[in-house]
């Protein structure tokens, strides 16, 4: 895939079970999907390969919308994904521009390394930018989960 690429690895003391489970289901989702100033307002998920997600979230920079194609889902180790920006400031024009996103889960010792990773985006600057929302989004995923913070 063209473009720049973000890679993010994150440490939970939660089973792979548990992580992709938080990764998966709606509910959860909702309550971690977006930077730590961020809400999420809606949030439709049907995951399996071939299904599809949208979101919808609120933050300082007003709303912003996404949506994706699930490409592979295989419990509890890979959940890969596209990601296309619908709505939000200009830095994220609704332009069509997908990226794919990959969350690698495996068992670390009495816990769960996740590998995340984003690749299509369009520079170096956007994968920073990516970098500092998603940091925040696996940090709040991280306290759902239990982490201490």
């Amino acid at each position: 895939m063209k473009g720049a690429k973000l890679q993010i690895v994150r440490r939970y003391r939660a089973s792979p079970d548990k992580v992709f489970a938080a990764c998966t289901d709606p509910s959860i989702m909702a309550r971690w999907f977006g930077p730590k100033d961020f809400r999420v307002t809606e949030l439709e998920a049907d995951v399996r390969a071939g299904g599809t997600f949208a979101f919808r979230m609120v933050g300082p920079p007003g709303e912003m919308a996404a949506e994706g194609t699930y490409e592979t889902v295989e419990p509890p180790a890979l959940l890969v994904h596209t990601w296309r920006w619908t709505e939000g400031p200009p830095e994220y024009p609704p332009d069509g521009v997908s990226s794919r996103i990959t969350y690698e889960f495996s068992a670390d010792g009495r816990g769960t390394r996740l590998t995340f990773t984003q690749e299509g985006l369009l520079d170096q600057e956007e994968a920073d930018s990516h970098k500092q929302g998603w940091s925040e989004a696996l940090d709040k995923l991280g306290a759902i989960l239990g982490e201490p913070q």
